[in-house]
């Protein structure tokens, strides 16, 4: 029998603890025989924990093993993860990270674990999940461009606007709201054996991921399956300028593309450019710094990684060279 674990992330969820509680219930009532949950808790102090520990203890099927793991200080979603990932079954197979805002489909666990069986070079995939209430889709996989822009495939739009909707393709990276990987293949393929890098701390860290696998010769996709609801940024909005900006920093300086012959140039303009306008506003005295830490988080991560990633090797979208000079 397949095991997997899931590992459901939460940080100080009180101002959107309906959702909250929605999503761990939703994990908790899966179709799927044989899996754990692990709720990991990024030492919240807003008193989340307790009424999530609480309720998880009241509404648990006694078919289903849950363990509680608390961080002793906010590691983000990369060493959030990661702890969850060091207290998962040493069976398991698969490994599913869910967001605390991401209302999870009963079938889709299952549904995506068929789908991984069937290829054992595929290392991680994701399904389709709509933003919030709407019919809104937040992604059906994630790409990355050649000149360093991330995202969401088909991010926003209608079904009917996307053609490739209903067909399994490739993508760069698998969506980190909920995303499967074989754990296996992560162990020998991921620094540490891990499948993030701890001090990414937010964002890049699932598609560092994606890219890590598709350069090891691993592959990652969308299946075409309804697997959630997301009420994305409920945790991170107070710092996603931040921590975005420092993670397409690090990505430029991390990833090699058909223009990263003026990467020197790329990065020298804006850091130039937000220190200049940081004599006016504040909000750019922030994004300069954001963009310094972006530079020193690529450094760690370079060392860590210990080869160069080649965006070549992955699926990814390409752009033309005018529209390149008019980013």
């Amino acid at each position: 029998m397949v095991r997997a674990s899931l590992i459901w992330l939460n940080y100080n969820s009180s101002s959107f603890i309906d959702i909250a509680l929605r999503s761990i219930e939703s994990a908790l009532r899966l179709d799927f025989d044989d899996y754990e949950v692990i709720v990991v808790d990024n030492a919240s102090g807003d008193g989340s924990f307790e009424k999530i520990k609480e309720f998880v203890e009241e509404k648990r099927p006694s078919s289903v093993r849950v363990k509680f793991v608390r961080s002793d200080a906010n590691r983000g979603y990369a060493g959030g993860m990661n702890l969850g990932w060091e207290a998962k079954d040493p069976e398991t197979k698969y490994v599913a990270f869910l967001n605390n805002d991401l209302i999870v489909e009963p079938n889709s666990l299952r549904e995506l674990i068929d789908y991984m069986e069937s290829d054992d070079k595929l290392a991680a995939v994701s399904g389709l999940v709509y933003l919030g209430n709407s019919k809104r889709i937040y992604s059906a996989g994630d790409y990355v461009t050649d000149h360093w822009i991330a995202g969401g495939v088909c991010g926003n739009g209608l079904e009917h606007e996307c053609p490739g909707i209903s067909k399994p393709h490739y993508v760069t990276y698998a969506e980190g709201a909920y995303m499967l990987v074989n754990a296996e293949i992560v162990r020998r393929a991921c620094p540490g054996g891990k499948p993030f890098i701890d001090e990414i701390f937010l964002y890049l860290d699932d598609a560092l991921l994606g890219l890590m696998l598709w350069n090891k010769g691993y592959k990652t996709a969308y299946i075409p399956i309804k697997s959630g609801y997301h009420y994305a940024n409920l945790t991170t909005k107070p710092v996603m300028n931040y921590y975005g900006l420092r993670a397409n920093t690090a990505l430029i300086m991390l990833l090699d593309t058909r223009f990263s012959w003026i990467k020197p140039f790329y990065l020298l303009r804006r850091d130039l450019g937000y220190e200049v306008l940081c004599l006016f506003r504040d909000e750019y005295c922030r994004a300069h710094r954001s963009f310094l830490d972006g530079y020193n988080l690529a450094q760690i991560l370079r060392s860590k990684i210990g080869f160069k990633l080649d965006l070549h090797k992955a699926p990814y979208v390409k752009i033309g060279y005018l529209d390149f000079y008019l980013i």
